[in-house]
């Protein structure tokens, strides 16, 4: 059977978000969904910083703010399959939002509430792992599809 780089891209894409799914409810269901949320912060805490000093391993010699933070969030959305989105950098502020999450979707129909806590802290992580441990940024989920807004908003600011 052969499948074209896209249907591979979208496959491992979907596959992704289905396995981290998977792994919250697993947890959720042995040790409680406080329990799944502590996990899951904390491991896309860690896939993120790992996967920002990846990318800066690869791509910047010298990562600059903003330019090298937003050209890794795209690799990184591109990753996730996040595809519908816009970014937008005014003033001192990265506003990215999303209008349309099959992870967000996921977890709606799961009834567990949201992933805005795992948002800010996948941001934080790739920011650290971009620019060093030691980086902090000011991270800000102002506005999500599960609470009824048109998109998943969140600003980003380097202090």
């Amino acid at each position: 059977m052969k499948i074209t780089e896209e249907e591979h891209r979208g496959l491992s894409q979907m596959s992704f978000a289905r396995m981290d799914g998977a792994w919250f409810m697993a947890v959720a269901k042995k040790f409680g969904i406080d329990a799944a949320w502590e996990m899951d912060v904390e491991a896309w805490k860690q896939f993120s910083y790992v996967m920002g000093k990846n990318i800066r391993k690869r791509h910047f010699a010298e990562p600059q703010w903003p330019s090298s933070f937003l050209d890794a969030m795209e690799i990184f959305m591109n990753i996730l399959g996040i595809t519908n989105r816009t970014v937008e950098l005014n003033e001192n502020a990265i506003h990215v939002r999303v209008a349309d999450c099959d992870i967000q979707k996921g977890i709606a129909k799961a009834g567990i509430a949201d992933c805005g806590i795992v948002t800010v802290e996948t941001y934080r992580g790739m920011a650290r792992g971009l620019f060093g441990k030691d980086t902090d940024i000011e991270v800000v989920h102002a506005k999500n599809l599960n609470h009824g807004a048109d998109c998943c908003e969140v600003i980003i600011r380097r202090p």
